[in-house]
């Protein structure tokens, strides 16, 4: 296997770790629930963003927003349910028009707040559905890679149940990473790979202080916007 499939086979289990664990978080369907069928919805485009985020597919990623902003409330649905889908709403309206990966990260995990901050309100917190899964350290490139997939995702479950057991193993396990395998020297720029690194550690470690929604928001925006960054070069 040459570098650059090497490169690619391990951003392809990248994606599929995310798949993967998405579909086995999401919730069950509850036939005869309109606000139930909704959520599943809104938590399907939700995932569909979190990936094309990740992977820096930028016109992927305003199409799903689009779609997610364009995603009129069921007709059954709760009044004050239907006023709690605002801010999800706008969010995701800004994320269809975001310009670069980073704008799209950030966007990504505003939307995620908006469902964990609606789910505390309406007291359905997610937090029992995550597995809080902690992956494995690993040096060579395709398990690392996926490893730092379900990292994200622990975060964004941090952000989207709202789950501090979530957040906080995915920011240790983040930590627990630490710099990315020495075998991406091969494939990529060394100053691109040192980089990354350390922003990736720096961004731990503010994670695993970060209490509020506001840092965590930033915090999660800034890893996804890195890990976007770091597949951009590897394209």
């Amino acid at each position: 296997m040459d570098a650059c499939s090497r490169v690619w086979t391990g951003l392809g289990l990248t994606a599929v770790a995310l798949t993967s664990v998405a579909c086995s978080s999401a919730p069950e369907p509850y036939m005869g629930s309109p606000t139930r069928g909704q959520m599943i919805a809104h938590f399907d485009l939700a995932v569909e963003l979190r990936d094309h985020a990740v992977q820096g597919e930028l016109q992927s990623f305003r199409a799903t927003a689009q779609a997610l902003a364009d995603l009129d409330p069921a007709r059954e649905l709760p009044p004050d349910i239907v006023l709690q889908l605002g801010p999800m709403r706008w969010e995701a309206q800004a994320g269809a028009s975001a310009r670069t990966n980073g704008a799209a990260a950030r966007a990504a995990a505003e939307i995620a707040r908006t469902c964990g901050e609606c789910h505390a309100a309406n007291e359905v917190s997610l937090d029992s559905r995550f597995t809080g899964e902690v992956p494995a350290a690993a040096s060579d490139i395709p398990r690392h890679m996926a490893g730092l997939a379900r990292i994200t995702e622990l975060l964004w479950e941090g952000l989207v149940g709202p789950s501090d057991r979530s957040w906080a193993a995915g920011a240790d396990a983040l930590l627990e990473a630490g710099a990315l395998p020495d075998e991406m020297l091969e494939e990529l720029p060394e100053r691109d790979v040192r980089f990354a690194s350390d922003r990736l550690q720096r961004l731990a470690r503010e994670a695993a202080a970060a209490t509020g929604s506001d840092y965590r928001v930033r915090a999660l925006a800034e890893i996804w916007a890195t890990c976007s960054e770091c597949h951009a070069i590897a394209r």
